[in-house]
């Protein structure tokens, strides 16, 4: 099959589509076209790649990284010798020169044997799609694709999973080439120039957009989708852009230049002295050319603009060279984009007339109008605006605000579509005005109903960091610079905005805005930096701390202090604050780091007596104070679980005190949930939906946890428009699909279909259905790639599918916004810690005590099996004290967090138990049948403040179901137990101290060292990082860990079954209880090996190296370095 493009084609099942903008560029015999095979391109500057795995092969398939040799590119029976090995999800991208005018390939899904792969293909030169395929498999016959691209920058090669996974996606670009025109004219990159100055800096592309402007002069507008500019002048001012160009053959340069608004331009086009010129009237257009010429060393073409006597805002376009006999090339306005991946810089203040057209090119992209995907005419896009307006309309109608005069422009509008559709031939003018005229309607209906006449809104602007991950978005090692907090005074009527920090505060980075109940003092988090971090290590002492300013620009303080990153605050009710810092100590336990545990911290208004209430043993994020005075935040609760899923919602009082699963953490779609914050009035949540491998961004959602605490029923979808990533769609750069929670294919909305990847987040809710919010028409990138600094935008959003642009910088982010208005604050939770308990944690007694009631540890979901529980083991759970996944390892599970055994205490008959624990660090529960067995695990953690009691139904009973208040539990009748300690080895855990003596005095005599039988030895000598009877004995016993794959089958996720993991579902144990070849085992015995198994079946009692070395050689260590 051979698909040149120009037309849509289809062929076979395959249902092929081209998207393609017409070039008349032919070749002729008198110009014979020369080749460059990409593969010869590999190492040189003009092409680079990446990919979701393996290494691109030069003239071989796919390299893998193990070491194995390549295959040969072959497309079913056909085997080439020249092309590139590449793999979904990746990129191919390739520098194009002016000589460069035909793309050809032979490609297709590498052969595998038939029925192996499954995978999209697509062609796009700069920001347009010239090939997509279907989805294609190694069963399917190479494509053969002839593209134009003269006149383009950059070639891009897209494989993109089929959704089913990466497994066995390799795509071969046989044959691939580019076909050269030596006679082709070439013309650099564009520079806008305003009067006689320097060029004017442009900013990044934002939807095929650059602005050109400095805090005076001319501004441009580059449209690099359509081939046009405009600038924008006041009274006597002049600007030109300057294109390079150089051309052997003769050609003439024509332009059209049309006023679109102002009274009259002059317009000249230059080249070395020769000039045309023109002068244009206020909604005329004119058409400007120059030549023949000939220019065969570089010159410059300036197409100049002037505006004598006022205003001027002026278009040019339609932009072509013509040859000899009517050959025709266009010319590209494809500015190099601004920089980003340096310092991040606000762009100075846009004119009226450049804010109003970026803000109608934001309804063009949103609707759909002339995008290369999923394009839509404007009476189909009027239709939908009338709709989803009307709804709007409605819902606030429905709150008690007066719609009537917005009713009857909606009927006249809707007369008017009517009047238009029923038309046999269409008019575009009027198409055009009715478009106009029904967002006008829209927008202004939603700027007058759904924000507060006259408040400001605060925010932040800021550029995303150096990686994108769910833990390294908010590191200061991370922060690239730029930015600060902002004030928009007049929300909807204009996109000027009011800098608080730019002067006063050094370069840096700004993130996590909050506005207290005031409306107008405002906490925010800095980090200071002047560079960006080349490395993820090459600046671990920069940190964010926390400021203070108020909405005035006045009463700038730094609040926090010391070496911790410090950030997301928010006010409490009592006028302290809450926020997330790296204080707590520890590093994550499943990736590459240094990622440092950062989790719940509250200090004083001023930010002194900071103090940690959350000890977590891994991340938490973004606390905020629901409507009963409760904290809502997010916890990553992955003990001994999947890493990717588990990011949900916890509750806590304020004072740290009765920490309670809020939503989610038996979810796995979405697979996280962030940026939380209470709705007015409502009982409910508005959060972000977003992904594990990459920061913050996603899906808008209402949460309501009265409705249930798992699954998609409580959640209400606010942006349905963008899925939630990562579960139902892929996130870039390497295909990051984690799809355990899905059971059907998702359907992809056409708005994630014209935009795809694109995402929302930092929502601030006005009401249910109505909220400010950050959008992104990018797509976000996760982690292996780096987000662009200027993809968000701040807008007013419903969930009606509704969205009015209110600031846009195309240079920086702008998000995190806030009304700047008084507001209530929800009641203040009284303490349940007295003043001595509160106190900050060094002048505590690290000793003291909390207690922990338990109703029944029956009421259970799962159930239990029919076995009286007669105690509970009280498990410790240890953070990682070094950085790094599995470095040290401490036993076999994968990715494990430590663990040491406090001991156990009584269950009464009825089931439940009362004790005592000791408070501020993590624990877990099992619950033990009388030969202490543990019938069933915790995979989550519990921890208790100083004098706490807290209390709970059962295990993992069913959270909707109320407790019996009129039974009193017997446990009640007696004082709280305390712990009864495990045996010797069990904490600090030691796996030589623990089993091993067992071992040495019953097995050894036929395991030892000489001759073991079965091949079994059960010795303490060493073996790599453990022992030979660890390794002998840990593969017997089913212990929990972090798994791909079948994880949900192989590590029994997400809730746990009981005798799923441990001893009673060891076969080891029930081989040695049978009275295996005559041993008997003592209670203490069977007490010791019990408990290793449901300890995880652990090695190590700590991560610190040098007490992991004492461990292996079987002495003692004082505990664990963090608990």
């Amino acid at each position: 099959m051979t698909i040149r493009t120009g037309k849509g084609v289809k062929g076979g099942c395959l249902a092929v589509t081209v998207l393609l903008a017409v070039s008349r560029c032919c070749l002729t015999a008198a110009s014979e076209p020369a080749a460059v095979y990409l593969s010869d391109l590999v190492g040189t500057e003009r092409l680079t790649s990446r990919q979701a795995w393996g290494a691109l092969g030069r003239d071989t398939a796919t390299v893998p990284l193990d070491g194995r040799t390549p295959s040969q590119l072959r497309l079913g029976e056909r085997v080439f010798e020249r092309g590139l090995g590449h793999h979904a999800g990746g990129e191919i991208r390739i520098a194009l020169s002016p000589h460069d005018v035909r793309f050809l390939a032979t490609v297709g899904v590498h052969w595998q044997g038939g029925k192996r792969g499954s995978l999209t293909i697509e062609v796009w030169v700069d920001d347009e799609r010239r090939f997509a395929s279907g989805v294609l498999s190694d069963s399917v016959p190479g494509l053969s694709l002839d593209i134009p691209v003269v006149g383009g920058q950059a070639l891009r090669l897209v494989a993109t999973d089929g959704r089913n996974g990466i497994g066995c996606d390799m795509v071969d670009w046989c044959d691939a080439r580019l076909l050269q025109d030596l006679t082709v004219p070439r013309f650099g990159k564009p520079r806008f120039v305003a009067g006689e100055g320097e060029p004017v800096p442009l900013s990044p592309v934002w939807c095929g957009v650059q602005v050109g402007a400095r805090s005076t002069g001319p501004q441009i507008l580059l449209v690099r989708t359509q081939g046009m500019w405009l600038t924008d002048l006041r009274r006597g001012e002049t600007a030109r852009l300057e294109i390079p160009v150089s051309t052997d053959v003769p050609v003439t340069v024509s332009a059209r230049a049309s006023l679109v608004s102002g009274n009259e331009a002059e317009v000249r086009l230059r080249l070395d002295g020769n000039v045309t010129s023109s002068v244009v009237s206020g909604g005329e257009t004119a058409t400007v050319a120059l030549g023949p010429f000939r220019s065969p060393k570089e010159g410059v073409l300036a197409f100049e603009v002037h505006s004598p006597s006022g205003e001027a805002f002026l278009r040019w376009e339609n932009v072509t060279a013509t040859g000899a006999e009517g050959k025709t090339w266009p010319v590209s306005v494809r500015a190099a984009g601004g920089r980003t991946d340096g310092v991040a810089s606000v762009h100075p203040p846009y004119r009226s007339r450049v804010g109003e057209w970026l803000l109608e090119w934001d309804w063009r992209m949103q609707d759909g109008i002339g995008t290369v995907r999923e394009p839509v005419t404007r009476l189909m896009a009027s239709a939908r605006v009338l709709q989803t307006g009307r709804a709007f309309m409605e819902y606030m109608g429905q709150t008690g605000r007066e719609t009537g005069t917005w009713q009857t422009l909606q009927r006249l509008l809707k007369r008017e579509l009517a009047r238009l559709e029923a038309l046999e031939s269409s008019e575009a003018a009027a198409e055009e005005a009715l478009w106009r005229g029904v967002h006008a309607w829209r927008r202004q209906m939603m700027l007058a109903l759904g924000l507060p006449e006259g408040v400001p809104i605060a925010f932040v602007k800021h550029a995303p960091g150096i990686s994108s991950h769910q833990l390294t978005q908010y590191y200061g090692a991370r922060a690239r610079p730029g930015g600060g907090v902002f004030v928009l005074d007049k929300p909807g009527k204009s996109m000027a905005v009011r800098a608080l920090t730019s002067g006063v505060l050094p370069s840096g980075n700004v993130q996590h805005l909050e506005a207290g109940p005031d409306g107008r003092r405002l906490l925010f988090a800095f980090c200071a930096g002047d560079t960006v971090p080349k490395t993820r290590t090459a600046h671990l002492d920069r940190v964010y701390h926390i400021y203070e300013i108020n909405a005035d620009g006045s009463g700038l303080r730094q609040l926090t202090r010391g070496a911790f990153d410090n950030f997301a605050p928010r006010v409490l009710p009592d006028g302290r604050m809450v926020f997330i810092s790296t204080r707590r100590g520890g590093y994550h336990r499943c990736g590459r780091g240094p990622c440092p545990v950062y989790t719940l911290t509250v200090a004083e208004a001023d930010g002194t007596a900071p103090r940690v209430v959350s000890y977590h043993e891994t991340h938490e994020w973004d606390p905020c104070v629901m409507q009963d005075g409760r904290l809502a935040y997010t916890r990553w609760d992955y003990v001994d679980r999947s890493a990717v899923y588990y990011q949900q919602l916890w509750s806590v009082r304020p004072d740290g005190t009765d920490v309670r699963i809020l939503y989610g953490n038996n979810t796995f779609n979405p697979v996280g949930i962030w940026e939380a914050r209470a709705v007015p009035n409502s009982r409910q949540l508005m959060a972000t939906a977003a992904a594990h491998h990459a920061m913050t961004a996603g899906s808008i959602i209402l949460v309501d946890p009265t409705v249930g605490v798992d699954g998609l029923a409580p959640l209400t979808r606010l942006t349905p428009d963008a899925l939630f990533p990562e579960s139902e769609a892929p996130v870039r750069p390497r295909n990051w699909h984690a799809t355990a929670g899905l059971n059907r294919e998702t359907e992809v909305p056409e708005a994630a279909r014209r935009w795809p990847g694109h995402c929302y987040r930092s929502p601030f809710p006005l009401s249910e259905r109505l909220f400010l919010v950050a959008y992104s028409f990018d797509p976000l990138i996760g982690e292996g790639g780096e987000n662009p600094p200027n993809m968000f935008g701040l807008y007013l959003c419903d969930a009606f599918g509704n969205k009015e642009l209110l600031h846009r910088d195309l240079k920086i982010g702008s998000l995190w916004p806030a009304l700047l208005r008084p507001h209530e604050m929800p009641p203040v939770l009284p303490s349940l810690l007295t003043e001595a308990d509160g106190m900050p944690e060094a002048e505590a007694d690290q000793g003291e005590m909390g207690r922990f009631l338990l109703a029944d540890v029956y009421a259970a979901y799962p159930a239990l099996p029919d076995v009286d529980i007669r105690a509970l083991r009280v498990v410790q759970v240890l953070p990682k004290t070094t950085p790094n996944a599995n470095s040290p390892r401490v036993g076999l599970a994968n990715a494990s967090p430590g663990k040491q055994v406090l001991g156990t205490v009584p269950v009464e008959a009825d089931g439940s138990a009362y004790f005592e624990a000791p408070a501020r660090i993590p624990l877990l529960f099992q619950a033990l049948d009388g030969d202490g067995r543990a019938v069933q695990t915790m995979r989550s953690v519990v921890y208790l403040q100083p004098g706490e009691t807290s209390a709970c139904v059962g295990c993992h009973e069913p959270r909707m179901q109320a407790p019996d208040a009129s039974i009193r539990p017997a446990a009640l009748g007696r004082a709280a137990s305390p712990i009864r300690p495990g045996p010797d080895g069990s904490k600090p855990l030691s796996y030589p101290l623990l089993v091993q003596p067992v071992l040495d005095r019953l097995c050894i005599s036929c395991h030892g060292a000489k001759a073991p039988k079965g091949g079994v030895t059960l010795t303490g000598e060493r073996q790599g990082v453990f022992t030979k009877s660890y390794y002998a004995l840990a593969k017997r016993v089913p212990y929990s860990e972090w798994q791909g794959g079948r994880f949900r089958e192989n590590n029994g996720e997400p809730l746990t079954q009981p005798d799923r993991f441990g001893s009673r579902a060891s076969p080891l144990l029930a081989k040695l209880l049978r009275g295996h070849k005559g041993v008997t085992l003592t209670d203490d015995d069977q007490s010791r090996l019990v408990t290793w198994m449901d300890a995880n079946a652990l090695f190590y009692g700590s991560f610190n190296r040098e007490a992991q070395k004492r461990q292996l050689a079987g002495k003692r260590i004082n505990g664990p370095d963090l608990e």
